[in-house]
């Protein structure tokens, strides 16, 4: 289900990530998503917890910097979170029950 919403977020929004300054919201919002989860999983050990919580950090961050900006952008806050659905995808599929899957071990 959650590759599927990753994958039908950037259908839906291919052009956004052209803008620069959406590129850096991408960004950042996979840097606060990864350092998130990876809190969350190594304290509650459960992958449903760090997902949600991730995400809810970077929506939290992204509009955090919105209403400081002078002006409101939703679409910064979309490419802010799209940033923490993709690494939190990665380390969900990377991560099982005994740790991190390194190549098929």
């Amino acid at each position: 289900m959650r590759i599927l919403f990753f994958l039908l977020a950037f259908k839906c929004y291919g052009q956004l990530l052209t803008e620069q300054d959406k590129q850096l919201h991408f960004g950042g919002g996979a840097m606060i998503g990864s350092i998130t989860y990876s809190y969350t999983y190594l304290k509650t050990n459960d992958k449903s917890k760090a997902f949600a919580y991730s995400l809810l950090a970077s929506a939290v961050v992204g509009t955090t910097k919105e209403l400081i900006d002078d002006r409101f952008d939703k679409r910064d806050i979309l490419a802010t979170m799209l940033g923490s659905v993709a690494v939190n995808t990665i380390l969900t599929i990377i991560i099982d029950d005994k740790g991190i899957k390194i190549l098929g071990r």
